[in-house]
């Protein structure tokens, strides 16, 4: 049988969560693409501020209730359904009152956003105000996942928010698009995503737990659930407020014209982040495990592994966005391309974001989580005044360099924090390997450049990620992995052929 070192335990945990989230990621990034096409960077605009706010909405409605029953629900031995499902009807009730509440006043503010707030057209006032449907199915969709998840089953989480609503998304785009209007290619694929992802959760859902939506009105608020989640909620608002803040404040300081002009460029950015966020998954829960074993030694070298590969990973996605903007801009229509060296900054904001992205769920997971908010206020405060400073002047180029530099300030705070309180830091001669590795490839990129730009984009774009991922691991290879390197390559060859075996038995199932 065989046995995983902590390299191997990150990268097996690590694949399954990038699987599903390269899955999701995916799918939104085509639904983002087909939309600024079809619609155009206005309706674009109008779709986004609309989703910025319900992102907002959606996040004081949920309470921080679905971390609060991960928690609870996890705690709890298998003999405790009774418990259990008292833990999720009592949750499911209280997000399902916060998200009406929420709701109603989405809708009640909904003109007053749109007319006095973004100086939009009645149409912004219109999506904004049936986006609010979406809150009670949305919330509903993340306690049951969160529920589902407490269990240590993460694929029925995975099946509906990363393959099954992105899925819906893309075919319910597509379809309103050829038989409506553009008006509502920009309100029902998110309306009626949101419904059929909820009715899929809720499914899995009684399945796992025996619970009966309609049976969740009887039970009781479970006070200690909210009291443990409600100070999550306000981390969570801020890592909302601060991920959509460029958003809102271009559409208060300009029109939803350059909102739109703005979205595909940090959507693009963002696809970095998957990489952190899967790597986050197994790393988070190892370094409570091992700081609560004391063990200081084994966590300075997760630290600096986790960090290292998920710049390893970052990389070359940053070369071929740094080095091919336009084109990849093209991709969503020449209309776009004014917003290719924002992109290039926004790669830089994310790439920073991945490198340094450890030390928040490091501080929260050693006990500081009050350092960690403190820290997230900081750089909002920051955030704000910076696009308010820029964004008048400069339009999207102010808001994207007010989002580099309050993430590399984040990073510079963060880093001092963790080697003040835990002397751990995430520099180490190993990870001049894929920072050189890199670099050169960046440099063969530029070279080429010239010869690949004159072609479709399609065919530069492919051309450059076949060259640059070549030769990204060939030089990794030159430059020689070392053992924990072998030991997460390792892992994902594991995993390969367990999921290999798993397609097999299944092919053998169905033929019966």
């Amino acid at each position: 049988m065989q046995t995983f070192t902590t390299s191997t335990k990150v990268a097996k945990e690590t694949t399954i969560s990038f699987v599903g989230l390269g899955i999701g990621q995916g799918l939104r990034y085509v639904y983002t693409g087909l939309l600024a096409r079809w619609v155009g960077v206005e309706y674009l605009g109008i779709y986004s501020l609309a989703n910025a706010i319900t992102r907002f909405a959606e996040v004081i409605g949920k309470a921080g209730l679905d971390g609060g029953l991960l928690r609870f629900v996890s705690m709890r031995s298998p003999e405790e359904q009774e418990k259990i499902q008292q833990d999720v009807g009592s949750t499911l009730k209280m997000g399902l009152v916060f998200a009406l509440v929420l709701m109603g006043l989405q809708m009640i503010l909904s003109g007053w956003l749109a007319i006095s707030v973004f100086q939009g057209s009645p149409l912004l006032k219109k999506v904004i105000f049936i986006n609010a449907f979406t809150l009670p199915f949305t919330v509903i969709t993340l306690i049951g996942a969160a529920a589902t998840q407490g269990f240590k089953l993460m694929k029925y989480k995975i099946a509906v928010t990363n393959i099954g609503v992105p899925i819906l998304l893309v075919l319910i785009l597509i379809t309103t698009y050829w038989l409506w209007s553009a008006e509502m290619t920009i309100i029902l694929p998110l309306l009626i995503s949101s419904i059929l992802g909820c009715l899929g959760m809720v499914y899995f859902l009684k399945r796992v737990t025996k619970i009966n939506l309609r049976g969740v009105w009887k039970h009781k608020w479970n006070r200690s659930i909210l009291s443990f989640s409600y100070p999550l909620m306000f981390i969570s608002i801020i890592g909302t407020f601060m991920h959509w803040l460029d958003i809102t404040m271009l559409g208060y300081y300009t029109d939803t014209a350059t909102v739109g002009l703005y979205h595909p460029a940090t959507r693009t950015a963002g696809l970095l982040r998957s990489i952190l966020v899967a790597f986050l998954g197994i790393f988070a829960p190892l370094i409570s495990e091992l700081f609560a074993q004391k063990k200081l030694s084994e966590m300075h070298a997760l630290y600096k592994l986790t960090t290292r590969w998920i710049l390893t990973l970052a990389l070359p996605f940053t070369v071929i966005f740094l080095v091919f903007p336009t084109k990849i801009m093209l991709l969503f229509g020449g209309q776009y391309t004014p917003a290719a060296q924002v992109l290039m900054l926004l790669t830089c904001a994310t790439l920073i974001q991945s490198f340094i992205g450890a030390g928040g769920p490091t501080l929260t997971m050693t006990g500081h989580p009050k350092v960690n908010l403190m820290n997230s206020i900081i750089v909002v405060i920051l955030n704000v005044t910076l696009n308010a400073l820029w964004i008048p002047k400069y339009g999207i180029t102010g808001a994207a360099w007010a989002t580099l530099i309050s993430l590399t300030t984040l990073g510079i705070i963060r880093s001092v924090e963790i080697w003040g309180i835990l002397r751990l830091h995430p520099l180490s001669a190993k990870l001049l390997k894929p920072l050189i590795a890199g670099g050169i490839i960046m440099v063969m990129m530029y070279t080429v450049r010239p010869f690949l730009m004159p072609f479709h984009t399609l065919i530069t774009l492919s051309v450059a990620t076949i060259l640059t991922f070549i030769l990204y691991g060939l030089f990794l290879w030159l430059l020689r992995f070392d053992e924990d390197d072998r030991q997460v390559l390792a892992a994902f060859r594991v995993l390969w052929q367990a999921s290999s075996t798993w397609r097999t038995n299944t092919k053998r199932k169905d033929e019966k």
